[in-house]
């Protein structure tokens, strides 16, 4: 936007400032005065302290500039231009404290974006009667409660060779980085930042010249503010990231080798099997021999054992895999774990009570939810940079110039502020600030979403813990039965109270119990590691809370 008044100071050679013009029509660049030049020839003679009084000082009415009158022969020279240059600026004053005083105005309305915490009134009614969690959440290691050395020692080689831990920390690396690299991270109050815009020397037969500019651009806005904010909310989410990914390789170690354990029971089920239905034909032959049972008889036994033999090679390929999963987990070829994986192989029995309550505090220690909270309040944070763009930018800018023309030396400088004004006839940076606005409002919504999913994740694995634990007593005492109706079956079929068939439908049903009863012990140790990962159970946040404000 252009402003209608034009400005009356004058250059060292009486040339009036002007507005910019062409390409920069949508901004008023307001200056002190043209550098002063000395032509070859002349008197003017700088004093050797020339460089050593710039000062700049911000008022609400200008800014006031002290410079060295250079003597020349005759008190001439640069001196003169020094007055001129003084008296210019007093002229500007007004001008000066006029857009300085607009500039502060506006700044009131620059941070009117704060971040504020949802509020979920369903959390009040959530379970919660019942304070068994907070005994199962303080216990990070909660693996260790199942009393297994060798998913402990796995666990701990995981942990500290896992390749997309480390990739999460490197991630975490380069949000950490991005916030050093914000402008002004060391001032997070409306600052100033010195940049070095040009320095060159020219030299020619005649003389040299060589001058140096600074250029300060004030945050009165908070722009800066605001995206160091939002830089330090996503390196706080980067941070939740890593304990993500260590809570998601604890859920994974700990499943693989539940199913590694449920593949070797099931495998050595199936042996059993075999080595029993090896024995029932065995039987069979024998009564075949006295004419006791029929040809038939005999099929059917040895079909059922060739049935049980095809099941063992797909129950050992699927313990090779189950090995293969848990090296790639700990970050080792297979091969090189450097675990025994075969000794001690028995099933995880969890022994947590089902009755538990879950605080509705604990459910913010999901990594997850910290993210989507973090996320929420970078949104809101870029809200901020984009709105600082609909005010006016101040820029206090300086330029000393050095000039040797023969055996004649002069030097000039000039202070000042440049204001850019955003224009009044562009809809874009109205329409950016809208899409940003949307965006806060969409990350508030994914934020809200994912605690509802949250309390889903956790309702759904506290019943299904619970509906597992009660699955394995029945099916503990169900498997029980069936062996003690298989022995008996085989006492009554030699003195000629069962046939063949009853023996083989005992067996039948005892193979089925056994791989029931291992199936719910599975499910009940992996609904024990979903209840402890949904409760983002087992890791570090670390000093950050996630209701805290990333100043």
């Amino acid at each position: 936007m252009v402003m209608p008044w034009r400005s009356v100071a004058t250059g060292a050679k009486g040339v009036p400032l002007r507005r910019r013009t062409g390409r920069d029509r949508h901004a008023l660049a307001l200056k002190i005065n043209e550098p002063g030049t000395w032509a070859k020839g002349t008197n003017a003679t700088p004093d050797r302290n020339r460089l050593t009084n710039l000062l700049f000082d911000m008022r609400l009415y200008g800014i006031v500039r002290k410079s060295v009158n250079p003597p020349g022969k005759n008190g001439g020279g640069a001196g003169r231009m020094g007055s001129v240059m003084a008296g210019q600026l007093c002229r500007f004053r007004p001008v000066t404290g006029w857009v300085l005083g607009l500039s502060l105005t506006l700044s009131a309305c620059s941070r009117d974006i704060d971040y504020d915490a949802p509020v979920f009134p369903f959390m009040s009614s959530y379970k919660a009667a019942r304070s068994g969690a907070p005994v199962l959440l303080t216990n990070a290691d909660w693996w260790k409660t199942l009393k297994d050395p060798t998913l402990n020692a796995l666990v701990d080689t995981a942990l500290s060779g896992n390749l997309d831990i480390e990739l999460a920390k490197e991630r975490l690396v380069e949000a950490r980085e991005n916030v050093g690299a914000v402008p002004g991270e060391a001032e997070l109050e409306p600052e100033a930042r010195a940049q070095v815009e040009g320095g060159s020397a020219v030299r020619d037969d005649e003389g040299a010249e060589a001058s140096l500019g600074l250029s300060w651009l004030l945050d009165i806005y908070g722009a800066r503010y605001r995206r160091v904010e939002a830089a330090r909310a996503r390196a706080a989410a980067a941070d939740a990231e890593v304990n993500a990914a260590r809570l998601l390789l604890l859920s994974s170690m700990a499943n693989a080798y539940i199913d590694l354990r449920f593949n070797q029971r099931s495998l050595q089920l199936r042996q059993r099997q075999l080595q029993s239905r090896l024995q029932s034909l065995d039987l069979t032959r024998r009564l075949f021999e006295q004419d006791a049972v029929t040809r038939l008889d005999i099929v059917r036994t040895e079909a059922l054992v060739t049935e049980t033999r095809a099941q063992i090679p797909p129950l050992r390929a699927a313990v090779e895999s189950s090995k293969y999963r848990i090296a790639v987990l700990a970050g080792v070829t297979p091969g090189r774990l450097g675990v025994d994986l075969d000794s001690g192989a028995r099933q995880l029995r969890p022994t947590m009570s089902p009755e538990i309550g879950i605080p509705p505090d604990l459910l913010r220690n999901r990594p997850d939810i910290f993210i989507a909270e973090r996320e929420y309040y970078a949104a809101v944070a870029e809200v901020g940079v984009v709105r600082a763009d609909l005010y006016p930018q101040l820029t206090l800018s300086g330029l000393i110039t050095l000039t040797s023309i023969g055996g004649a030396s002069g030097t000039a400088y000039q202070a000042g502020p440049a204001v850019t004004f955003p224009s009044l006839f562009s809809g874009d940076t109205r329409a950016a600030t809208r899409a940003a606005e949307s965006r806060a409002r969409q990350a508030y919504t994914r934020w809200k979403r994912t605690v509802l999913e949250a309390v889903l994740d956790v309702e759904t694995a506290l019943a299904g813990y619970s509906g597992n634990r009660a699955s394995v007593q029945a099916s503990q005492r169900t498997a029980r039965l069936f062996r003690e109706a298989s022995d008996l079956t085989r006492e009554l079929i030699i003195s000629g109270g069962a046939t063949v068939l009853d023996l083989v439908d005992a067996e039948q049903s005892v193979a089925t119990a056994d791989i029931a009863l291992a199936t719910t012990l599975r499910d009940l140790a992996r609904s024990y590691v979903e209840v402890n990962v949904n409760l983002g159970s087992g890791h570090n946040l670390g000093k950050v809370t996630p209701t805290e404000n990333p100043d």
